[in-house]
């Protein structure tokens, strides 16, 4: 498919909900014309969401596929290479884990939180990859628990420090293609916007005693930062930006 000049394009990974919704809300208001949402289960959020960016004009495409399965990223992608004919932008928000200690997290339990929230990234890169015009650029999103110790959060923790690390590694073998590839590491955001897991509030409280600004971060904070990145920071290559509030600082 061919698109329009000067059309842009993006592929929000996990984008019904959360972070990933914020950021194709951001996109929608007046960074792409076309915008594919992944999503895996929940077609009720992604119509929601679709109706909600309706008023803009952009054109909504769901890509509806299990990021577990290799098979299913490369379904995904031969839907995009069918859809269009250039992508943009990638941001990957895609993530699932089990909140419990480490040591108690099971194989299959750490094989899926890996699968979903690391290896999916450099499979749909691989596969999109002949997509991204050059000035394109990726965005990972990662947390704090990849850096320092965040109770009940073990498997997720291993999997985002992975994925900053990919990041890395792909931004230095991008760079000459010039695509850029960056990410975003976040702090805890408000309870609107977090899974419930154990001891969630005993985390809350400590986290605000140790953040400057004050307060929790919004899914909207992330997605700002994301923005930043894709869209107006030209000559980053290979960083991660720290939303967090200041709480690393202290």
């Amino acid at each position: 498919m061919t698109n329009p000049p000067e059309s842009r394009t993006a592929l929000v990974t996990g984008g019904s909900r959360g972070v990933g919704r914020a950021i194709c809300r951001l996109l929608a208001s007046e960074y792409v014309d076309t915008l594919f949402i992944h999503y895996h289960q929940n077609d009720a959020a992604f119509q929601e969401l679709a109706e909600e960016l309706a008023p803009t004009g952009v054109r909504i495409s769901p890509l509806r596929y299990n990021l577990v399965h290799v098979e299913e990223v490369r379904e995904m992608a031969a839907e995009l290479h069918r859809l269009t004919s250039r992508l943009d932008y990638m941001v990957h928000c895609a993530a699932i884990t089990a909140f419990k200690p480490l040591i108690q997290v099971k194989a299959n339990q750490w094989d899926l939180t890996l699968h979903v929230s690391t290896r999916s990234f450099l499979d749909i890169m691989q596969n999109v990859l002949p997509l991204m015009m050059q000035g394109g650029a990726v965005v990972a999103v990662s947390s704090t628990g990849s850096q320092r110790f965040n109770m009940n959060y073990g498997a997720l923790g291993v999997a985002k420090s992975a994925l900053e690390t990919t990041v890395r590694y792909l931004a230095v073998e991008l760079a000459n293609k010039g695509i850029r590839v960056n990410g975003v590491i976040a702090g805890l955001l408000d309870q609107e916007h977090l899974p419930p897991f154990p001891e969630i509030d005993v985390l809350i409280n400590e986290t605000l005693k140790r953040t400057p600004a004050g307060r929790l971060g919004t899914a909207e904070d992330v997605a700002q930062a994301v923005i930043f990145l894709l869209t107006q920071a030209p000559w980053v290559y290979g960083q991660h930006l720290i939303v967090d509030g200041g709480f690393s600082l202290t």
